[in-house]
C-alpha cells in the first residue's frame, strides 16, 4: 500500500467517519489527488463513501477494519489465534486493551470498537438500552476471587463487572467499593486503604505470590463474553471465532507467550494464571440471567 493510502487509512482509524472535504484538510492532499486515492481504496473494499448533505460525501473505513477491545486480564489468550484467523480472511485487526469492562462496553456502543470482550452483565445492560450489538459467544469461566486481609469493612471491585456480581452472589451483604482499574485496587490494598479486593487473573496470582490470603475463589461462571456490533457479519465472525477457539483448546500453551507479550505481563505469571480459567465458547445467557435475578437484577 502506498504512503498516501496508508496515511488516509490511519486518519480514518484515528478520527472515524469524516466529510471528504475535511479529509482534504487533514491529509494535506489536493482534492483531485485525494479523490483518486479514495476511488482506489473504494475499489479495494477498504473504504466506503456515501452522500451526506447536498453533494458532500462522507468517508469511513469498511468493515474489513476491525477493532477488538479486551480487558487487561489473563482471560483472552484465545484472542491471538482469533486475530490470526481474521487476518487470514482479509480483515485488518487492531486490539485495544482496557482497564475495565464499563469503558470497553461504552466504546462498543459508540462504535469506537467493533468487537468487545467485556463482562456479560455489562453487555446485557447496555444491550437492553441500545441494542446495536449482539452477544454471540462465551470465552473463559472463573479466574477470580476475593483476596486480602478480611471481608470486614470494604471490599474493592470494579463497577458493573463480573467480579461485582460474583461477590454479591457469594455474600449479598458485602460492602463493595467501586474502582476504575485493577491497578488502583491493588495499590489501595497494599497501602492498607482497603481490607480486600475482588479481582481477576493475573492480579489474583500476583497477590497470592506476594503472600496475601485467599478469602474466596469464585466458581467457574462466564465472565467476559464476545459481543459484535450489528454492522458486522455476525455469522462469519462467530464461525471464525469458534474455529479459532477450537484450535486454541488443542494447543493452549502455544499462544500464551504471544499473549503475555501483547499484555506486557511476565510469561511465568500469565502461564500460571491461565490455568485458573475454564475455556468454553458455548454461552448460555439464560443461566447468566438466572444468576443475576438472584441478586435482584431483573429484566435483562
Amino acid at each position: 500500500m502506498s504512503d498516501s493510502k496508508s496515511r488516509i487509512i490511519e486518519i480514518l482509524k484515528k478520527f472515524g467517519e469524516l466529510p471528504q472535504s475535511e479529509l482534504v484538510r487533514i491529509s494535506g492532499l489536493s482534492k483531485s489527488r485525494l479523490s483518486e486515492i479514495l476511488s482506489e481504496l473504494e475499489k479495494q473494499g477498504l473504504i466506503e463513501r456515501k452522500k451526506s448533505l447536498g453533494k458532500n460525501l462522507s468517508v469511513k473505513l469498511s468493515n474489513k477494519f476491525i477493532k477488538i477491545g479486551i480487558i487487561r486480564a489473563a482471560e483472552y489468550p484465545f484472542i491471538i489465534p482469533f486475530v490470526k484467523a481474521l487476518k487470514e480472511r482479509g480483515f485488518f485487526v487492531d486490539i485495544l486493551i482496557y482497564d475495565n469492562g464499563l469503558s470497553l462496553t461504552k466504546d462498543l456502543v459508540e462504535g469506537k470498537i467493533n468487537i468487545g470482550f467485556s463482562p456479560v452483565v455489562t453487555q446485557l445492560i447496555f444491550k437492553k438500552i441500545f441494542n446495536n450489538f449482539d452477544i454471540i459467544g462465551g470465552g473463559a469461566k472463573g479466574g477470580g476471587g476475593i483476596i486480602g486481609e478480611s471481608l470486614c469493612d470494604r471490599v474493592g471491585s470494579t463497577t458493573m463487572s463480573s467480579m461485582e456480581i460474583w461477590s454479591l452472589l457469594y455474600n449479598p451483604d458485602l460492602n463493595l467499593q467501586s474502582y476504575d482499574s485493577p491497578e488502583s485496587m491493588v495499590t489501595d490494598l497494599e497501602n492498607h486503604k482497603i481490607n480486600a479486593i475482588s479481582i481477576w487473573e493475573p492480579y489474583f496470582t500476583i497477590l497470592i505470590r506476594k503472600g496475601y490470603p485467599i478469602l474466596h475463589t469464585f466458581e467457574p461462571l462466564h465472565c467476559c463474553t464476545l459481543a459484535v456490533r450489528n454492522e458486522l457479519d455476525k455469522d462469519l465472525i462467530k464461525k471464525v471465532y469458534e474455529e479459532s477457539f477450537t484450535s486454541f483448546l488443542f494447543q493452549k500453551d502455544r499462544w500464551v507467550i504471544d499473549y503475555a507479550n501483547l499484555l506486557g505481563i511476565n510469561y511465568s505469571i500469565l502461564s500460571d494464571s491461565v490455568k485458573n480459567y475454564v475455556f468454553d465458547y458455548y454461552l448460555d445467557l439464560n443461566e447468566i440471567r438466572r444468576n443475576l435475578r438472584k441478586i435482584g437484577i431483573l429484566g435483562i
